[in-house]
């Protein structure tokens, strides 16, 4: 099956509709992912419906953004420790002892490293496994019931179809064309009424342009339900190359506002100056700071390019890599 070719279970317990789809047409990844909630559909279908691009965020950050459980099939050597273990602990052995044949359960989660599955996830990986085989045998059986529907149309199964009681037929399947949910808009940059008239008073400096941005670090951090890959935050001086502030987020800030207000607010200090110009690259990073941006009386320009403030993130993380 074609990666795009998406079967659409329903949990029986939450009612939401789970969006599974099969890897392994080109024969280097094979593994089930069952995209989850608002997120999860939003990745996968601007991924099948824009050329394999998930739309949304910019560039590098999209593959942080997924929400998913999948099971991967593995050569041995691939498992963690803590896999090997739970295979030992069930008894589990594959019928053949060579290849990709050994599962591994991950969850991803917006921001998040995958990671080892909680009982809740065991459980929908436990209802969707069985009735994405049947609608793969079925497909094996008879590609036909596939060819004359859309990218983007996906095949929901009936939510009283029971594998054990007997094949899939193709015309259980309910088509249903689905269409990526929105994007929500970000949080925005905010100053208290004290912070914004002690920055207004600084002298705007003529020539002087401030490169800011926030995306997904590469650096992990552990956490209480799993490790993540938080937002850094940064400003840079184009001119002089000068960083003037970087911070990564905590758990609850979703889109790095917080910590890039505080960052704008730290810098614009230790400069002693407001900047001519804010410079981003990124259109949510222009919307973040918006409101801020208006009340310091400084433009916001997008670049295709932050050449300071990107050879200076490069640099931190690959010290951090090290």
């Amino acid at each position: 099956m074609h990666d795009s070719q998406i079967v659409g279970p329903r949990h029986p317990v939450t009612k939401e509709v789970l969006l599974a789809s099969i890897l392994g047409r080109l024969r280097t990844v094979f593994a089930l992912l069952v995209y989850r909630r608002d997120a999860g559909h939003r990745w996968l279908l601007n991924t099948i419906l824009n050329d394999g691009h998930p739309g949304g965020l910019e560039g590098e950050d999209a593959a942080y953004d997924q929400d998913l459980v999948k099971v991967e099939f593995t050569p041995k050597r691939e498992l963690w420790k803590e896999d090997r273990a739970v295979l030992e602990a069930a008894g589990y052995s594959p019928a053949v002892k060579r290849g990709s044949v050994w599962p591994v359960f991950r969850s991803l989660v917006p921001g998040g490293f995958p990671w080892h599955l909680t009982q809740a996830e065991a459980d929908t990986l436990l209802f969707v496994l069985p009735r994405v085989a049947a609608a793969a045998r079925l497909v094996r059986e008879h590609a036909e019931v596939w060819e004359e529907h859309l990218d983007g149309d996906v095949a929901h199964l009936p939510d009283d179809f029971d594998p054990t009681l007997g094949e899939l037929r193709g015309e259980q399947f309910d088509w249903q064309p689905m269409i990526p949910p929105p994007e929500p808009p970000p949080d925005l940059v905010s100053f208290d009424e004290p912070t914004r008239a002690r920055l207004l008073k600084l002298t705007q400096a003529k020539g002087v342009h401030l490169e800011l941005d926030v995306s997904y670090s590469t650096m992990v951090v552990a956490d209480v339900e799993c490790p993540r890959f938080p937002k850094l935050a940064m400003a840079v001086d184009r001119a002089s190359g000068f960083v003037g502030g970087m911070r990564l987020s905590e758990i609850n800030d979703r889109d790095g506002a917080a910590t890039l207000g505080i960052v704008l607010r730290d810098t614009l200090t230790r400069l002693g100056h407001r900047p001519e110009t804010i410079r981003v690259q990124r259109s949510r990073v222009a919307v973040m700071l918006s409101r801020v941006a208006k009340e310091l009386e400084i433009p916001v320009h997008h670049d295709l390019e932050l050449a300071g403030l990107n050879f200076a993130r490069q640099s931190m993380e690959q010290r951090f890599s090290r």
